[in-house]
């Protein structure tokens, strides 16, 4: 078994409201900052996943995601993988 570190990155897919996007673009525009288009607030989860290979790595994130860590009805996310040299 070899040890990954999976960065997931969450976002509002673009179809739903993003009310907390809003709110933080709305005081970041009453403070000045007037030349914002868009902001999107999401969740950036870190994990440590010992797996047979990368693929079989992904595989298990990607379940995880769909089951427990991402609601796929109205997030989507990203998965990026790397191998934790020892």
């Amino acid at each position: 078994m070899k040890n990954y570190s999976v960065n997931i990155k969450i976002t509002p897919k673009k179809a739903v409201n993003d009310p907390r996007g809003t709110q933080v673009m709305n005081g970041l525009k009453n403070l000045g900052y007037d030349n914002l288009n868009q902001v999107s607030v999401g969740k950036y989860i870190v994990i440590s996943i010992n797996a047979k290979n990368e693929q079989n790595c992904e595989e298990m994130i990607a379940q995880a995601c769909e089951d427990f860590i991402a609601n796929p009805l109205i997030e989507e996310y990203e998965i990026e993988i790397s191998e934790n040299k020892q």
